[in-house]
């Protein structure tokens, strides 16, 4: 069997996370899937971002300046213009946590343009497809507040994935069971992927009105009963997120259907 490697918002140990740039290296390093997040900005635009907000971790401001972590959520993109928010910059600062990530002057994309580079450069390169799994942030606190209602949040994702004409080859994934609900009653085409740091298959599964075709899980949770359990339902089992030797062993020799990692080079030399 052959195990997906997913390049996590895109190759985050190595770019700053969910920009361009960190999506084209994990296509160049031979990712068969990036990973990327979606939130809606004030007006209406798909935009690629893991928060509703501009984080202190790794956002400068379009002075130069940091963002302290009291106010980062005072940034709430969902009351900005797209215009506003791509002033901001998301890779000068570096982020802390991912010390090899490389600098640079960078914003947050919006998810057609990620698709138009993406396959620009598998175009030009004849590489091999590329999938993306589109993660849908959503929580029901921030319903109206920091993103749209479900309903609303779901048809404005498929508008551009419908445009991009990309739906053969994508996955929504989402930690809010709401969203999948409601994908799969109004888009029973796309495959959904269930994410969950929450231990109990069968009570995470209650949630849905049906049954996902991927359970994605943090890969602490991942063994081989975990495993059994999900391929007797006739699920794939894609845990996040892995990024050190040891565990990506562990997750190569459980026979997982894929790994999302920051660092998709660490994957590919393993498999």
């Amino acid at each position: 069997m052959t195990i997906e490697v997913q390049g996590h918002r895109g190759d985050r140990g190595n770019f700053p996370e969910n920009t361009i740039p960190a999506f084209l290296s994990a296509v160049k390093k031979g990712a068969d899937v990036v990973e990327l997040d979606v939130v809606i900005s004030k007006d209406g635009k798909v935009v690629v971002s893991h928060e509703p907000f501009m984080s202190s971790l790794y956002v400068t401001t379009p002075a130069g300046d940091s963002i302290a972590k009291e106010t980062e959520r005072s940034y709430n993109l969902h009351e900005m213009t797209y215009d506003s928010i791509k002033k901001f910059d998301t890779g000068s600062k570096g982020n802390k946590n991912f010390t090899q990530q490389q600098k640079m002057h960078t914003y947050k994309p919006l998810l057609e343009e990620v698709i138009d580079s993406v396959e620009n450069y598998v175009k030009a390169n004849n590489s091999k497809p590329v999938y993306y799994n589109i993660e849908i942030k959503s929580e029901e606190k921030e319903y109206g507040i920091s993103q749209p209602h479900p309903a609303v949040f779901v048809d404005m994702v498929m508008q551009i994935l419908t445009k991009k004409a990309i739906i053969g080859k994508m996955n929504i994934q989402s930690f809010d069971p709401a969203i999948l609900n409601e994908m799969h009653k109004k888009y029973p085409q796309v495959t959904l992927a269930y994410l969950t740091a929450k231990p109990g298959i069968e009570s995470n599964l209650l949630q849905m009105d049906f049954t996902p075709s991927i359970y994605s899980p943090n890969y602490k949770l991942v063994n081989e009963a975990f495993i059994d359990s999900l391929r007797q339902k006739n699920m794939r089992v894609i845990p996040w997120t892995v990024n050190n030797d040891e565990d990506i062993n562990r997750m190569i020799q459980l026979k997982v259907d894929g790994i999302i990692t920051d660092y998709p080079e660490r994957v590919l030399s393993k498999l």
